[in-house]
């Protein structure tokens, strides 16, 4: 069904189309591939970008090679949009038999449309959207480069399209299935932009329509890399992510404990991420796939297969070059692999299933790393190591089983620095030839849990709030009781043990030397701020700044903490906290713990209960400074507590500035020490909430509702839970929430998130202008209790307003003044941080 050369469906790019499944449910794929720039800064073409547009294309019209499979939603139509440099004399490019157009704004705008016409054809549809390109980043936004970008003296950003508002702006089409796939980098610019600019011009504007099916969308957002990080790509060869994207599809990433090996958003974002580290030289971070999740289905199905990919590397890269290493399968053919500097660090081979692999290597006629696993489906990563890690040991053993089946148990357990009652995810997959379906459990840190099983062979996949995936095979004996270890990573002070488990910062073995400091409290200012939102655009509906009042004396000082608490340190350093006025605040903050390059500012907040059910409270803001850069960050404090039993988590908040931070990164990070909810958060700031999921059903749920139930002051973590349960869009959560997401939004009439995540709710689920107008209500009314406590509602707040139609000036004002809000705020933190500088 390629369309011939003369088609005039092709001016939109189509090159493949299914007219049976034109009402579908089908799968509708638009790839985007620029390589060639008419702008003279571009004076060398990128190859790597149309060879990998060409390549996934290939991937999925190649009939010579059948690789994309989807009975319940077929292959329907296919676009390409190419700008390559001109050959032979032609402006176009040809693909599949025929030209395509180029990737020029208008042409782009063009295709994007036509696509979404075709995905809104039917809710069942899979929308699967690839670009290809150069990119840029400012502040949290990040933008592709289409060819004619650089054009225009007169309007620096145009050329480009905004990831973040096109992702947006297709949560309002009809496909309930959506996977958007960027790979380009995401580099600071350097044009130098105002704090409000809009990144890039629309490719396409959506709003929700008055009839809509209701039913959330499970869109996955994924970019090749960090914000602010290079996407590295080959010449005359696909890009890094291509690679990874392209083998994960074909098998790497399927599910083989079901029919078909289905492969899902999830475990494609993991394997692309396994996939990409392969590649990492000694002298290099690892690129990491980053993006937005919620739900899951399947993209493709995989197909089962006889041989198993073996991934052959090192843990440390740099015992790669000159390292000679053998390989050898049992059945199967071995290889001999000689390490070269500057290659990427791997080999691939193909084994039989369930063939033993065993590598050893050595330089010098001196062993540096041996490895030694089974071949189990869908691959492997034999990581060679010299000190190979023991997978599990025998700890017990159960009573002599008289059944048939043979039985036992697997503990599996988590060492970490920290104790968290609910805090990691493990999969458990048996590997017997009878298909099952993963058993899931949820791992406390810094401690373990149990499952009986029947015995034989098994994976077990561990995912901690980190962003880590962990993955080891062991052999379960008949009555045997199998301990498998696993570790977070180390923490380089004890003092950070919760900020490192939870992400917040790197692995680290040895602390940096400390730094002369001077004292925490060289002054204390008092300022007045006569509405705090305003101070960001979000006062009202006009959007008035708020202004302050320095009355204390001509230089505003005052010798009070009521409201504001200033710390100066090393005379580089301030740090503000900042209330609405509030009479007998207490506020304090201590700067004890600093090694020199990470700074840690405990908050104590001496109000009796910072959060009373009918209370008019705002959340606690702390602004900080440091040379000429300024950040604005949540305390997400609940107050003095006056029973432990009231938060049996602990719930202590505090921010952790890091000295080092680049340009392109916050400075502050806010995380809360909780015994019972510090896991969640982490699987809050990494966006992966099918694994918050996971914790909410492990007990997190009874834990959160019944202390809120009972009136105890912890509304901040009953936000969490309904943040992730609506995020999840899981039926089942989100009825056993269903009771509490009004109460939230109606008790707390200070904080904006509770009506936030409702309103997102509503929004998503609404059928018809009615539902709309009552989403729109409590989105309005979010916006007018000023900055939410978590960033994802930040990204909510500005994406429900987009998604309103209409164009009175109240929601002009509040669409315009939650963006650029948005637009400030970093979406990899759990809590709020804004960026103030420019």
């Amino acid at each position: 069904m390629l369309l011939p050369a003369e088609d005039p469906l092709r001016k939109d790019g189509l090159v493949y189309l299914d007219g049976a499944l034109v009402d579908g449910p089908a799968t509708h794929v638009l790839i985007i591939g620029v390589g060639a720039y008419k702008s003279p800064q571009f004076k060398i073409p990128l190859t790597s970008t149309t060879v990998s547009a060409r390549a996934l294309a290939d991937w999925f019209v190649d009939g010579a090679k059948p690789h994309f499979q989807n009975k319940d939603c077929p292959l329907g139509s296919v676009a390409v949009l190419l700008s390559e440099p001109a050959v032979g004399g032609g402006n176009l490019a040809s693909y599949a038999g025929g030209d395509v157009p180029r990737a020029t704004l208008a042409n782009c705008a063009c295709a994007v449309k036509a696509w979404v016409r075709r995905i809104n054809t039917n809710k069942d549809n899979l929308a699967i959207l690839y670009v290809a390109s150069h990119g840029e980043s400012f502040l949290n936004q990040t933008a592709f480069l289409l060819e004619d970008y650089g054009l225009d003296d007169l309007d620096k950003t145009s050329g480009m399209s905004k990831i973040e508002q096109l992702a947006g702006a297709l949560e309002n089409a009809k496909p309930v299935a959506q996977l958007l796939l960027f790979d380009c980098c995401r580099v600071p610019t350097d044009m130098r932009l105002p704090w409000n600019e809009e990144l890039g011009t629309k490719l396409i504007s959506l709003t929700r329509a008055d009839d809509d099916h209701g039913e959330p969308r499970k869109q996955w957002m994924i970019a090749a890399t960090s914000l602010g990080e290079v996407a590295t790509g080959r010449s005359n060869k696909t890009t890094l992510f291509a690679d990874a994207l392209i083998n994960a599809l074909d098998g790497v990433a399927a599910d083989p404990a079901e029919d078909g090996w289905p492969v899902r958003p999830g475990t494609l974002v993991d394997k692309i991420d396994s996939l990409l580290a392969l590649h990492r030289l000694p002298s290099e971070k690892a690129q990491t796939p980053s993006g937005r999740m919620a739900g899951s289905f399947e993209i493709t199905f995989a197909g089962e297969k006889s041989e198993v990919p073996v991934y052959v590397s090192f843990n440390d890269p740099a015992e790669w070059p000159d390292s000679v290493i053998t390989v050898t399968a049992n059945p199967g053919n071995g290889i001999t692999i000689q390490g070269v500097q500057n290659e990427s660090p791997f080999r691939m081979m193909s084994v039989p299933t369930m063939a033993d692999v065993q590598a050893s290597a050595v330089r010098n006629d001196e062993s540096v790393g041996s490895a030694r696993k089974k071949a189990y489906a869908p691959a492997i990563f034999l990581e060679l190591r010299k000190v190979p890690q023991t997978a599990a040991v025998v700890v017990g053993a159960l009573e002599a089983s008289r059944g048939i089946i043979g039985r036992g148990k697997l503990t599996v357990a988590l060492r970490s620095p920290v104790q968290i009652g609910a805090g990691a995810v493990a999969d458990i997959v048996w590997r017997g030839k009878q298909k099952k379906p993963v058993k899931q459990i949820a791992v406390p840190l810094g401690g373990e849990a149990s499952l009986e099983v029947q015995d034989g062979d098994y994976t077990i996949t561990l995912r901690t709030p980190d962003g880590r995936v962990q993955t080891k095979d062991v052999q379960l004996a008949k009555d045997t009781i199998l301990k498998v270890e696993f570790s977070t990573q180390d923490s380089p002070h004890e003092w950070l043990a919760t900020a490192a488990v939870s992400g917040a910062v790197g692995d680290a073995t040895a602390p940096p030397a400390p730094q002369p400091q001077s004292s925490p409290f060289e002054r204390m200012v008092r300022r007045h701020l006569r509405e705090f939102g305003g101070k960001l655009g979000l006062g009202g509906p006009a959007g008035e700044a708020a202004e302050y009042d320095d009355s204390g004396g001509s230089d505003g000082i005052e010798e009070s903490n009521d409201d504001v608490v200033t710390a100066t340190i090393a005379g580089q350093l301030d740090v503000d906290l900042v209330q609405k006025p509030a009479p007998g605040a207490k506020l304090d903050i201590a700067v004890e713990r600093d090694d020199g390059l990470l700074m840690r500012f405990d908050i104590r907040d001496g109000a009796d209960w910072r959060y009373m059910p009918g209370g008019g409270e705002c959340p606690l803001f702390a602004v900080i400074k440091m040379g000429g850069r300024q950040e604005l960050a949540v305390v997400p404090t609940l107050g003095a507590r006056p029973g432990e039993a009231d938060s049996p988590g602990g719930w202590t908040p505090y921010i952790l500035i890091d000295r080092t931070a680049g340009i392109e990164q916050m400075m502050s990070t806010v995380i809360v020490e909780d015994s019972v909810w510090a896991g969640l958060l982490g699987f809050v700031a990494s966006r992966d909430m099918i694994m918050g999921e996971k914790l909410l059903d492990s007990g997190l749920v009874e834990v959160a509702v019944s202390a809120f139930a009972g009136k105890r002051q912890n509304p901040l973590a009953a936000l969490a839970g309904a943040l992730v349960a609506v995020a999840a869009a899981s039926a089942d959560v989100e009825k056993r929430w269903e009771p509490w997401l009004r109460n939230l939004a109606d008790w707390f009439p200070g904080l904006p998130d509770g009506p936030i995540i409702l309103g997102r709710r509503l929004l998503m689920r609404a059928r018809n202008a009615e539902q709309i107008a009552e989403a729109r209500k409590w989105l309005f009314e979010g916006f007018d209790r000023g900055v939410p406590v978590y960033s994802l509602c930040v990204d909510w707040l500005a994406r429900g307003l987009e998604s309103l139609g209409g164009d009175e000036a109240d929601l002009k004002a509040r669409k315009l003044a939650a963006r650029h809000l948005a637009n400030r705020v970093d979406p990899t933190r759990a809590f709020t941080v804004i960026r103030l500088d420019d």
